[in-house]
């Protein structure tokens, strides 16, 4: 034995100062900026406490991303190694920075997380939001965005050699610890270094309870976390449904009389103006002209806050699919047969007019599913004279003078023509030479309200126009908000997962010149009563099972439930006065009278029965997951079934 030669294994030696100094000049900024943008987005005069909540996230996330990297680079024996985790280091760092940013702009401008599901929905409409993008790229992102990238590929290694020379000058130890000192301490301490990382990544997805997650979260966290909640998200048990009504209808004659004609008017983003904030001046005075001599629902609500759903529950009289991959305008997209495809077995001539892009989420196939016999967009009608208004299309008037001629030329058939307006989408930029009038004095809600009054003024012009064709009298005119909008009133914006008021509350009149009184209707209703309304209007009643009910039908009405665009993101349910918010765990449920609280300024959920809670939860999730079940026995029985797709 004593004759063999002794081998001693050699404990990796200490790090190279330079490459820590490199390594934490990469990564310690990652982790300030996250909190840095956070509190850009804390509202002014919080208290610090709440505050403090809302960016420890974005804290232990840093701290944990920080030692996680400088683990994985610098603690392998082998320089190859250690090189690639270096250049891990950078490449996975940067992805997190840019996402860093981008996160923060997409909440800045929505007040809602991004998600993986709107990540692969941008990507799936990428070639169609490049105006959309562009709107949002404005100096100081584009500046930040240039700024991250060189951080990542630039700073470590330019000031990292002149700031070690600056530290060398200082009495600090920058040898790291020896390995004589280190001893057998040494795998103890790494594995405790290991355990402190990913508790603290770990820990970066809690967020206190009195604080939305969606916006407490750290990016990465919250991308990681979504999906997984959303799978635990509906834990009520549909259990043994009954089988599901055949979604088929027939529009069978009631009279002989002669054919009436049906237009509908969709407007972009008008929300009811019972939900804005004191104007100077009237926003939509035709409308509200129109509407005290009509049928006006002065609660109507969409079934999901986005234009191609709602234009499926307005034409076809159901949920439209409840995803957010457009599946409306696919192969068996709709649970049941539309309003133009019935009134076409009848005789009627069908056409869509948009004045926005028909290459936005497939519109043209849209209203090929709906039924409509013509569509016309902004990218076929003639465009000169007009002006382009935000990102998506021209100004409504566009449409007028091509929809005369169609109008013109169906002679004597009865005909049922839909347009859909964009001047008031976002980014609610007005057409070049429109003189804006003063409603308000915040400057993009202004903006706005010119596109709602602008879309006030087309739907007068479009009923001057039957009113200059003869067709006025025996023509039913519909006029409904696809959704609402919101800008910030309870700390969202825009309208997809903008489930207060101003998201979802919109205009409805059903205006028939042939109506002897007008009707008001004071219970919540929902697009999906149009379909039956104007069927029974025009002197049809629709057969089938489907149970549809119009505005004109007696008795109490159902509860309305509507469903944010994205998947477990919050609901509401407005059952009478009350209406119920469910967020998914993301914060408290709310619970508002909207009769009393018009705003929905005090949350009543505190006082509220907790029984009547756990009913309103139940029978919130429990018709989601009924609408879900629904498309997925249609689409399995025709073969067009997505298995991406709940």
């Amino acid at each position: 034995m004593s004759g063999q030669p002794t081998v001693t294994r050699r404990s990796p030696s200490p790090p190279q100062p330079l490459r820590v100094l490199r390594l934490l000049l990469l990564l310690v900024p990652v982790g300030v900026l996250g909190v840095a943008l956070k509190l850009l987005r804390v509202p002014d005069g919080q208290h610090l406490a709440t505050t403090l909540t809302q960016i420890s996230s974005d804290v232990l996330f840093g701290a944990g991303w920080t030692l996680a990297w400088l683990l994985i680079a610098l603690r392998p024996r082998s320089r190859p190694a250690r090189r690639i985790g270096v250049l891990l280091a950078h490449l996975s760092t940067l992805l997190v920075a840019v996402l860093t940013v981008v996160h923060h702009v997409f909440q800045q401008r929505t007040g809602s997380a991004l998600t993986v599901a709107r990540l692969q929905s941008t990507w799936q409409h990428r070639e169609e939001l490049t105006r959309l993008i562009g709107s949002q790229l404005d100096q100081s992102t584009v500046l930040l965005l240039v700024a991250t990238v060189l951080h990542a590929l630039v700073v470590p290694w330019l000031l990292g050699p002149p700031l070690l020379r600056v530290l060398r000058r200082l009495p600090l130890d920058l040898t790291g610890p020896r390995t004589a000192r280190t001893g057998r301490r040494g795998p103890a301490r790494r594995a405790a270094t290991v355990l402190l990382a990913v508790g603290l990544l770990v820990s970066s997805v809690w967020t206190a309870p009195t604080a939305s997650a969606r916006f407490a979260r750290a990016p990465l966290a919250h991308l990681v976390m979504a999906p997984v909640e959303e799978r635990g998200a509906f834990s009520v048990d549909l259990g043994e449904e009954p089988p599901l009504p055949d979604p088929a209808a027939t529009l069978l004659r009631d009279d002989a009389g002669p054919r009436r004609n049906v237009v509908v008017i969709t407007l972009e983003s008008q929300r009811s103006v019972s939900t804005l904030p004191p104007t100077d001046r009237p926003v939509t005075p035709f409308l509200d002209q129109l509407a005290a001599r009509s049928i006006e629902a002065e609660r109507a609500y969409p079934v999901v806050p986005h234009t191609s759903k709602s234009l499926t529950a307005i034409h076809c009289g159901v949920a439209p699919p409840l995803d957010s991959r457009n599946s409306e305008a696919g192969e068996g997209g709709i649970a049941g047969r539309c309003l133009p495809e019935l009134l076409a077995e009848q005789g009627y001539r069908t056409a869509f007019f948009q004045s926005a892009t028909e290459h936005f989420e497939r519109r043209r196939d849209l209203t090929a599913n709906l039924g409509f016999e013509t569509f016309e967009s902004s990218d076929t009608l003639p465009t000169e004279g007009f002006g382009r208004v935000n990102y998506f299309g021209f100004e409504d008037d566009v449409m007028l003078a091509p929809s005369r001629e169609w109008l013109e030329r169906q002679g004597d058939a009865p005909f049922m023509l839909s347009y859909l307006t964009v001047t008031a989408h976002h980014d609610y930029a007005m057409p070049e030479g429109y003189v804006e009038e003063a409603f308000v004095e915040d400057p993009e809600l202004n903006s706005y309200l010119n596109g709602l009054h602008y879309q006030d003024r087309f739907v007068q012009k479009v009923v001057e126009q039957l009113s200059d064709l003869g067709l006025y009298e025996d023509t039913v005119v519909v006029v409904v908000g696809d959704h609402g909008e919101g800008f910030g009133e309870h700390g969202v914006r825009q309208h997809d997962d903008t489930i207060y008021e101003e998201g979802i509350r919109v205009p409805l009149i059903v205006h028939d010149p042939q109506l002897q009184d007008p009707l008001r209707i004071t219970e919540p209703v929902q697009q999906t009563a149009i379909l039956p309304t104007v069927a029974e209007l025009l002197g049809f009643r629709l057969g089938g099972d489907a149970g549809r009910r119009s505005l004109l039908s007696e008795g109490p009405r159902e509860p309305v439930t509507v469903t944010c665009a994205q998947r477990a993101q919050c609901m509401a349910r407005l059952d009478g006065d009350l209406k119920y918010v469910h967020h998914f765990g993301d914060r408290r449920d709310e619970v508002f009278d909207v009769a009393a609280d018009p705003y929905e300024r005090q949350d009543l959920v505190t006082s509220a029965d907790r029984a009547w809670l756990a009913e309103q939860r139940e029978e919130t999730l429990r018709w989601r997951l009924r609408v879900e079940r629904e498309y997925r026995e249609l689409r399995g029985a025709a073969g067009t079934a997505d298995p991406d797709v709940p």
